[in-house]
Formats: structure tokens, sequence, C-alpha cells
């Protein structure tokens, strides 16, 4: 109470100055005079500086939107050599920096930079964009990882954090790259990038450049290094360029990824370039390499794609660059070809590798050793083992992964015997037993429903100090649901606890996961039992994420009838209803997908019904949310459907993505037919 009534007050000579500033602003808007209404604004905002009573008759957030738009289109009609006045620019530039920092709509700025951008002012932009970014207090930070999409060579944008964010923020990052290409400094471009978490979007960057379309020769040399930019981005980052690659290696998305190896390619032996074939070859120009990982990845993916040319091309591009693969390089097209089953290559990859005077190492091992045991050739699988241990005799990093591969070799054979004298053997002089080993072994009992020995295992790991994890109760919850226990999800508990486990969400969470992720009837009726007992616990209830692992396991695959997928849905959906827990974007994702792959002829009317939801939730529809909509009423024929959906993107305001403009092209085409 002290502190108001110490507070200034406005005297009502002021306040009528303020409210009129304010109309004349808002009269200026209505008739569209931009140069009265900054004037008028900045008379505004002087006004409110002399006043110590914080922000006294703040303009409404309608009036600054329609006054960024208002700037913008007056910016963007101005065509070279048109200039704006020197106290018209400073209040111009005010309002945008003032935007961009404390509204986070940087619409203005964007518009601003390009202004000077079409009048060849590259420095002006880069200090201006380095003023905002001071201001807003930018720091480095890991971009989103990339997530496979047949969109191109640039990483996807098409996840929830790009879409929330200020988009106005994309065009200025590249009005401030641009603007360090215009100079010749591509490092500059390429530290401003990575210097922020933002990335293009391929829509963003096509209405920029299409601003730049009045100097063909600017337009080219921006086109040219942003998609630079992106491609050097993507390799400064190798797990998320790998997991990108990895992303890709389906016949279906053979040519995207074919795409960007020949951009990485052209990034390494162009007459320019400006990536480095490995490493230790990165200065001057070239400023970042692709490592090993990263020709691995590609590999790899290939040989998935079922494009043992592109495969190749990679083999024969490294020796070309003068590139001499590793041992890495080698165990990793071992271990492709052990996981497509095809002993015949693992054995011509083995002596190729042995004659090139290349090493095999432990995990080379692993692989020859796994290929052998599943192509049933034991005998030979444990000469190899035998070799193994005689030249690896001191135990490394991988040793326990190539000793649990002999075990997961073993077992399926019977031969309980010969593991038994292994896991003694590695007791007592190495590696020791670890949580894989143990899982296995119940893996084997739990299959002869043998929970004697399951119990042994379980005592077994007790002594040595290893609890188990997910894989371990999910193991033994199946076994004991399959000989008619059903109170399973109980015993499970209690023997967390009896191993110091403190059940808790995300425990009950993950072995309903994992549950789900095996896709049998006896899997999905273990998860819904786990999480009858978690709804009846007051102490752990379930959140949107155990929710949303049965939603998803539902549908990753066709292994569930689509009726009882339905049926499975309907009683999730109405749980969640009854906890009253909120969804969010994913699980709609998941709901609108479901409805629309539906066996119900009237499943689409859900996936509506989902749709609509979203908005009166304020859940935000992004790219993937139109997409999924789009794709599936088109797969249903459901075209007049589709068309209106279409018009209500439109209406939104929504800008569609170049994935979702085709399916709009689509959808148009065959109405006009």
């Amino acid at each position: 109470m002290a502190q108001t009534a110490n507070r200034p007050v406005l005297s009502n000579s002021k306040k009528k100055h303020l409210n009129d500033a304010l109309v004349d602003v808002q009269r200026a808007l209505e008739t569209h005079d931009v140069v009265a209404a900054l004037e008028r604004w900045q008379y505004l905002e002087n006004l409110k500086e002399s006043c110590s009573e914080g922000n006294p008759y703040p303009m409404p957030e309608s009036d600054y939107k329609m006054f960024t738009e208002l700037i913008c289109s007056h910016l963007y009609q101005m065509s070279p050599p048109e200039e704006l006045g020197p106290e018209t620019k400073a209040v111009v530039e005010s309002f945008a920096l003032k935007t961009a920092t404390q509204r986070s709509n940087s619409d203005a700025l964007a518009a601003y930079l390009l202004f000077h951008i079409k009048r060849n002012r590259p420095q002006v932009v880069i200090d201006l964009y380095q003023t905002f970014i001071n201001s807003v207090g930018q720091t480095p930070s890991q971009p989103p990882e990339p997530i496979s999409h047949d969109e191109g060579l640039a990483l996807s944008d098409d996840d929830l954090n790009s879409e929330l964010e200020d988009l106005g923020r994309v065009s200025v990052l590249l009005a401030a790259t641009t603007a360090h290409i215009m100079i010749d400094s591509f490092k500059g471009a390429f530290d401003t990038y990575l210097a922020t978490d933002i990335r293009f979007h391929h829509y963003r960057k096509a209405k920029f450049l299409q601003h730049l379309e009045y100097n063909p020769k600017l337009h080219a040399r921006a086109q040219k290094y942003l998609e630079r930019l992106e491609i050097a981005d993507s390799v400064s980052r190798p797990p998320s360029l790998s997991k990108h690659i990895m992303n890709l290696s389906h016949p279906r998305t053979a040519h995207t990824l074919e795409k960007l190896y020949t951009k990485i390619m052209e990034g390494i032996r162009a007459s320019d370039p400006y990536l480095a074939v490995q490493p230790s070859e990165v200065s001057g120009a070239r400023l970042v390499a692709l490592t090993q990982a990263g020709w691995t990845s590609f590999q790899t993916a290939f040989i998935k794609c079922e494009r043992m040319d592109l495969a190749a091309k990679v083999w024969s591009g490294l020796s070309e660059l003068g590139v001499r693969p590793g041992v890495a390089m080698w165990t990793a097209l071992l271990d492709t070809y052990a996981d497509l089953r095809d002993s015949s290559r693992v054995m011509e990859t083995w002596r190729m590798m042995q004659r090139e005077g290349v090493q095999p190492d432990a995990l080379s091992y692993r692989a020859l050793i796994s290929v052998l045991f599943d192509d049933r050739k034991p005998e030979e699988a444990m000469r190899n083992f035998g070799e193994y241990q005689r030249l690896f005799k001191d135990h490394n990093d991988h040793a326990i992964a190539v000793h649990n591969t002999v075990i997961r070799g073993l077992l399926p054979l019977n031969r309980i015997h010969e593991v038994n004298s292994l896991l003694a053997k590695m007791r007592n002089v190495g590696p020791t037993p670890d949580i894989v080993s143990y899982n296995t072994l119940l893996a084997y009992y739990a299959r002869l429903n043998d929970f004697k020995a399951l119990a042994n295992v379980i005592t077994t790991m007790s002594a040595a100090n290893i609890s188990g994890d997910v894989v371990t109760f999910s193991t033994i919850l199946t076994a004991l649901l399959q000989v008619g226990k059903e109170d399973a999800p109980v015993t499970i508990l209690n023997l967390m606890r009896k191993q110091g486990i403190q059940p808790n969400v995300a425990t009950y969470t993950a072995i309903i996961d994992h549950q789900m992720r095996a896709q049998t009837e006896e899997s999905l009726r273990a998860a819904l039992l786990m999480l009858d007992k978690m709804e009846q616990d007051r102490s752990i209830k379930p959140n949107e994420v155990t929710y949303t692992s049965i939603l998803t396991g539902l549908y990753r695959g066709n292994w569930l009838p689509g009726k009882r997928a339905d049926e499975v849905r309907s009683n999730i959906v109405l749980r969640m209803r009854k906890l009253q827990i909120k969804f969010r974007l994913p699980t709609y994702h998941i709901l609108i997908r479901a409805c629309l792959n539906s066996p119900d002829p009237y499943g689409y009317r859900d996936a509506l019904a989902f749709f609509r939801e979203m908005d009166s939730h304020r859940i935000p529809r992004v790219q993937t949310t139109w997409y999924l909509l789009f794709a599936g009423l088109m797969g249903l024929g459901k075209w007049d459907v589709a068309n209106e959906m279409v018009a209500k993107m439109f209406m939104s305001g929504h800008e569609p993505s170049q994935r979702v403009k085709r399916l709009i092209s689509e959808i148009n085409r065959r109405q006009a037919s």
C-alpha cells in the first residue's frame, strides 16, 4: 500500500498529451500515412520516456501489427535509388529494433535491412544485425535435430520450435548472411549463421530471394551461398548429420540422399571449395570437414537404400580424394551387411579388409561373429571368437560387446552350458557381464517359461550390484502374463523395489513404451495392464507422454488390425479426457493420422474434429499438421473436403512449405479436372 501511495501520479495535462498522441498514431495508421505515423509514434515514445510511471498508454498489439505491415509495405515498394529522409530513416530504425527486441516481431527489421541491401550497404546491415543480436542477448546454441522429410537438401524446418519462433528473425538472418556474401566473406556469413539457433525456412528463403530479383547477379550469388551455408551447417554437426543421413536410408528417399551427397562432394571439389574431405584439411576457405562418421553414414545409408552403385561411389570417391578408409569405416560396412544378414558380403568385405592390410578391431570381429551365428554357422563363429580372444588378450572397451554377441548367438541353439561356462569365465577374468548379458539370458529363460532360472538370474544380478532396466522388467512382465499371472504388474513393481528402484511415472512409461515396441497382442495387453496399475495408484498418475507412447505404438507399423487399433485409441482418448490431461501437438498429430488411416469410412470426420479442437485449445497448426491432413484426405479420395481445408488454411494466414504446396497443387488439379 505504501508503494502505491508513493507512486507518482500522471497530471491531467500529461494524460491528455499521451492520449492525444496515441489517437494521432491510430489516425495516421488508418489513413496509411506512414510518414505521419512514424512522426506521431516517435512523439508518443518521447512523451513516455519523460514519464516515471512505467509505460502509460501502451499502444495496442493490433496497432503495432498494422504499423509493422505499413512500414514493410512502404519499404518494399521503394525501388532504388529512392531514399528515406534522415529523420524518417532514424525513426524506422528505432521502431524496427524496438519491435524486434521488445515485441518479438522482426518483420519491420527484416524489411529495413533489405532496404539497405538494395542500396548496396552491406556494412550497415551487418552493424544493425549486431546491434539487434546484442540487444536480445543471443548466445550460440545447438540447432534442432533434423528429421527426415523428402524436402530437398536443407535440414527440415518442420518441427514445433521453428513454428513457434518469430519467423521475421529468419528473414533478418537471411539479410545479415547476404550482407556478408556481398562483401565476399562466406566465413562471416557462416559464423553469423552458426552463432544462432535460427535456421532458414524454405518458404522464407524463397520470399527473401524474390526481393533480390532486381539484381540477377546478386540473386544468383545469394541463392548459391545460402544453400552452401545450410550444407556447411549440417556438415559442422556430425552426429546430427549422421542421424539425418540414416533417416533417409530408404529406397523411396534414395534420390534425396544422393542429392545431399552430391552437394557435399561439390563443396569439396568445387573450384572455390568450402568443405574439406577430412578434419586435418580444414583451413582458409575450407571451413568445415566431413568426418569419417559422415562418410560411413553415407555408405551405410546407400546400402540400406539398395543402391550398391552409390555405396561404391562413396568408396571410390574417397580413393580419388586421397583418403584411405580406416578400420571404423570397414567395420561399419561389415555391420551393415550383418544387419542385412548377408554373410557372403560380410566374408567378401572381411577378405578385402585383410588384403588392404587393415587390422580388424573388436567391433569388426563382433560383426563377423554375429552374421555367422545368424547364418547358422556356429562352429565358424566360435572359431573366429577364439581367434579374437587370442589377438585381444587385454580386454578393451568393446570386449563386452563381442562376448554378448556370442551369448546371443549360442542361446537360440540351446547351448546353455557353453553360455554358463563363458559367463563364469567372464566373471573370473573379464570382461565382467553387464546388464545386456543378463537381459539376453533372461529373454532365453522367459521363452522357456523357466521361472526358477529367471529368479536365479535376478539373484545373480543383485549379488553383482547390477540393477534391472526397462528391458529386464519388460521381459519378466511378458513371461508372467504368458502363463496367466494377472498380478504381473504388482510382481514387477515389488521386484523393482527389492532392487532399490523406486517406480515413478518415467519408469512405468518406459516399460509401457518398450512393450508397445514389441508389436504383439500380448505386449499390448501388458502395456494396458501397466497403465491400469498407474491409474489405480494415486501417487503415480500417468501423464500425456505415457498415453502418447501407447498411441504411437498402435500405429508404428501395421501389426494390429485396424478395428482393434481404433478400439484401443478410443479407450486411451477416453482415459485422457477423464483425467483432464491436455493434448499437446504430438498427440494431435498421432490422433489425426490414426483417424485418417482408420478402416472406418467416417474416420476422417474424427480427424477433422481433432483438427478443430486444436484451434479451441490454442494449439498451433504447423506444417506437419497440414501435411498430415491433406495427405490423409487425398489418400481417402476426399478431394472436396481437402479443397475446403486448403481454403481454411489460406484464410488462417498460414504460409505452406514446399512439400505442403505440392499437395495443394495436386488437390487443385483434381478439383479442376
